[in-house]
């Protein structure tokens, strides 16, 4: 109460207002949603693939664990290796597929140079693939290293080798982009079934050159041959998926595997040493035979050639022109 005895005069109590809002007019105008323009480029809402499959294909292989698993370097007992009395025969025929797995950033590079770059898992695989091939190849040349004096460099290559190179160095990087998205999707068939048969092509090699080797040596190799199975069954698994899955693309990897192609080639150019190589590792029949067989994983799946198509002079894929 106030010192002075008056009355006070009344607290205001302030309460919360509720606004309504006019119902809406039924009688105005209602304008339909506009509709979203596709755009440029765009089919069905897909801009690098089929409306009838899947955006990404996926198969049993887990890429995410792959890219966890361990692709360091091997490391080589170079003291254990000293020890080993390798031949230089054997050495030169290690030297050979040293040089095939050390040149695995020219095969992604081929790979990622065409409308396959447009595969978001095959890229993210293949990153990792290509790294660890690289420690293949580093692990042979420490074992190469331990193991005696350096070998002489192989002779000069072929006239048409080294067209090819400048080939695949200048003019390929240029065209393959264009053709390949010509094609599209199928050219990814055909990459994955030449991967395919060349990581079994090598396998095959390292295995039919294990029995000569030694404690340290023959370590390194079974090392090798445990780490490649990974990477052979992704571009397996793939090619079969795909190559399964429709005609254009099983005629595409055929055409991928015909005549020109040869698994133990780097892009398809031939090494200096390539049939002195190729002759000395699979020098017994069991070793041909394994060959054949890893060279053939497809050969089920394939389409048989017709002439319309133009591959009834075609070879059967797994046969080499090597001589084997």
């Amino acid at each position: 109460m106030p010192v002075d005895g008056s009355s006070a005069a009344p607290i205001p109590v302030l309460r919360r207002s509720i606004i309504i809002l006019p119902a809406p007019n039924s009688s105005r105008a209602t304008h339909p949603a506009p509709t979203a323009e596709p755009l440029p480029g765009y089919r069905a809402g897909r801009l690098h693939s089929d409306p009838d499959h899947l955006t990404v294909l996926f198969t049993d292989f887990d890429v995410a664990a792959y890219g966890r698993e361990d692709h360091g370097r091997i490391l080589v007992d170079a003291t254990a290796a000293a020890m080993e009395d390798l031949s230089e025969e054997t050495r030169a025929d290690l030297a050979f597929l040293c040089r095939l797995d050390s040149a695995g950033l020219s095969e992604a590079r081929a790979l990622l140079a065409t409308w396959t770059a447009n595969e978001a898992r095959i890229t993210a695989f293949v990153a990792t693939w290509a790294f660890a091939r690289h420690q293949l190849g580093r692990a042979m040349r420490d074992l190469l290293a331990a193991t005696g004096s350096p070998l002489p460099p192989p002779r000069r290559r072929s006239a048409a080798s080294r067209v090819r190179s400048v080939y695949l160095e200048t003019v390929m990087p240029l065209l393959a982009p264009v053709w390949t998205n010509a094609v599209g999707a199928p050219v990814v068939a055909g990459h994955m079934a030449r991967l395919a048969v060349q990581e079994e092509a090598l396998q095959a090699a390292y295995r039919a050159v294990l029995p000569r080797l030694h404690e340290e040596s023959a370590r390194v190799v079974q090392e090798i041959l445990r780490r490649r199975e990974h990477s052979a069954r992704f571009f397996r698994l793939e090619a079969e998926a795909r190559i399964s899955r429709s005609r254009t693309e099983a005629v595409t990897a055929r055409r991928y595997l015909g005549r020109g192609w040869e698994p133990l080639r780097v892009v398809g150019v031939a090494d200096p040493d390539e049939f002195r190589a190729l002759t000395s590792i699979f020098r017994s029949p069991d070793s041909r035979a394994d060959l054949a067989r890893a060279t053939s994983i497809l050969h089920d799946l394939l389409p048989a050639p017709r002439r319309s198509l133009r591959m009834s002079s075609s070879r059967i894929p797994g046969r080499t022109s090597h001589g084997l």
